[in-house]
């Protein structure tokens, strides 16, 4: 049996924003599949604009094909204020975009966009059946729904649809953090890796522009195993190794977060110094943090700390469900990214600020929109200096001889 890794991602519900006559005029949804698209995700649907002359009376609604970029007028107004609400809706621009959509759904798009669930979709026209396609193939869907159209939405949807807030966070948030993962491999370029070293302590990976590292999974942790055609990994594109993140094999997952380090963690990014731990330093209030840090005392006033592996006074990573969604400010290791427990916790504080920590954090102001406050990771100053004190086994003291800690905040 082949197993799945965790590039399955799992099914969204139907999500549907609903919209008053202000949010109408809000780009939100275009925004939002324009971002996609720009991350390299495939974005199907449509959009639309509500055109106004210059004496701000609607001239035209006009649609953009989401897929190809091709425009569609949808209907055009007299250009009086007395009879705005009469518009000519043109029946084979409706016809045009419906092809659009249905498109969309052949090709199995990572994500439709329909702009909007209103009084046609209600009569069982217009988009109706692009929508209920959509839904029916599995595929991630996010319309306008206005408050009018709520009752027929949520038949439409068997009331399993979710209801979002009218703000991009919402957006982010009913996409998920388990998309973090593939956001992060799709941003980064086909360029080759010129040294992967798999150390006692340390993944590193060198790429043309910086040279990434991740911690080493424990040698006994679930799954871990050697990587068979390991022989061959430097050579390789950091595009290819970055999908080995995707692994349930924590050293594969290693190696693939390395390389998207190599990438983001540029020699030349202008960030500034800091080790991320410092970023609640002023909170009287208990810290939330996942995972152990050396000189966390030093930083922190009242930490509130889950392990694997807890010693006295310190949570199981267990509790953490229970306990999380009441925090507010939570401190994150990176190596969550590895065993693939960050996107859960995520999941359990989406009100809180949140600040990833460690070497192995990737430094992508990408991962502000799934979450992520503050990106606390490691620049490699001195690659042969980290491939010596690697290849020997050196611990996180001795790369800080050879590189420093920087912080992004969103």
């Amino acid at each position: 049996m082949t197993l799945q890794d965790a590039a399955h991602l799992p099914r969204l519900r139907p999500a549907g924003v609903l919209y008053t006559a202000k949010t109408r005029e809000l780009p939100l949804l275009a925004d939002f599949a324009h971002e996609l698209t720009a991350r390299g995700w495939r974005v199907g649907g449509l959009v639309q604009e509500t055109l106004r002359g210059p004496d701000g009376y609607k001239r035209a609604i006009v649609a953009t094909d989401l897929g190809t970029g091709a425009e569609i007028t949808l209907a055009t107004y007299k250009g009086d204020r007395s009879k705005e609400s009469e518009c000519g809706f043109d029946t084979a621009a409706l016809a045009e975009a419906t092809r659009a959509v249905r498109r969309a759904v052949e090709t199995r798009a990572d994500i439709i966009v329909i702009e909007k669930f209103g009084r046609r979709e209600t009569e069982g026209s217009g988009l109706f059946d692009e929508i209920l396609a959509a839904m029916a193939e599995g595929i991630p869907t996010v319309t306008l729904v206005s408050a009018d159209a709520l009752e027929e939405w949520n038949r439409l949807t068997g009331d399993l649809g979710v209801l979002l807030a009218a703000e991009p966070s919402g957006l982010w948030r009913w996409w998920g953090a388990h998309r973090l993962y593939r956001d992060l491999e799709q941003g980064v370029e086909d360029q080759t890796a010129a040294r992967v070293l798999i150390g006692f302590n340390w993944v590193l990976v060198e790429g043309p522009h910086g040279c990434g590292l991740a911690q080493t999974p424990d040698r006994g942790s679930a799954a871990c195993r050697g990587i068979a055609d390991g022989s061959g990994l430097a050579g390789r594109s950091l595009r290819e190794l970055a999908a080995m993140v995707h692994s349930w094999d924590p050293v594969k997952a290693a190696v693939g977060l390395a390389a998207i380090n190599a990438f983001y963690n540029r020699f030349d990014l202008d960030v500034p110094d800091g080790n991320g731990l410092e970023t609640f330093a002023a909170a009287d209030e208990p810290v939330s943090v996942v995972g152990r840090f050396a000189s966390l005392t030093k930083h922190i006033k009242n930490p509130l700390v889950f392990e694997s592996d807890p010693a006295d006074g310190e949570y199981p990573q267990a509790a953490a469900s229970w306990l999380l969604p009441d925090s507010e400010r939570v401190i994150v290791t990176a190596s969550t990214l590895v065993n693939h427990s960050l996107p859960g916790i995520l999941g359990s504080c989406p009100d809180a600020q949140v600040a990833l920590v460690g070497p192995s954090t990737p430094l992508s102001p990408r991962l502000h929109s799934y979450g992520v406050d503050t990106l606390a990771g490691m620049i490699v100053e001195d690659v042969e200096g980290a491939v010596r004190a690697i290849s020997e086994g050196g611990s996180l003291k001795a790369l800080k001889r050879c590189a420093r800690m920087a912080t992004l905040n969103a």
